[in-house]
């Protein structure tokens, strides 16, 4: 499993700055979590090892959880043996497909959201 994980600092700064809200902030990270998840399963998909397509396909995405202070988006790779394709053994060498994909798209997150929070500076 891959969890993706965003944490920023300075955000009051910004959402004084954009005159934003916390919940239009919360909302717009949600939004452009839930694009980027989905951008993270294609990738993963494409790219993971198919011996028997069995593992690329069983990655799903789980819905976007918010709280007033974070928003999580999680990444599954749901065949037992994804961790062993994903980290290797010492037996057998890794073949990364979830941190790539990951890594990939970690830019249309933040770009997303920035332009989600500039709508919402906008709308006021």
């Amino acid at each position: 499993m891959a969890e993706i994980n965003v944490k920023w600092s300075g955000l009051d700064k910004l959402m004084e700055e954009l005159g934003t809200t916390a919940e239009a902030t919360i909302e717009a990270a949600a939004s452009a979590m839930k694009l980027t998840t989905g951008q993270v399963q294609a990738t993963a998909k494409q790219v993971a090892p198919k011996r028997t397509g069995y593992m690329a396909n069983n990655i799903s995405v789980e819905p976007v959880k918010k709280t007033a202070t974070s928003v999580t988006g999680t990444v599954n790779a749901k065949a037992d043996y994804s961790s062993l394709i994903e980290f290797g053994t010492y037996k057998m060498s890794a073949e990364p497909f979830i941190r790539p994909a990951v890594s990939a798209a970690q830019s249309l997150f933040i770009k997303t959201t920035m332009d989600k929070l500039k709508e919402a500076a906008k709308l006021k």
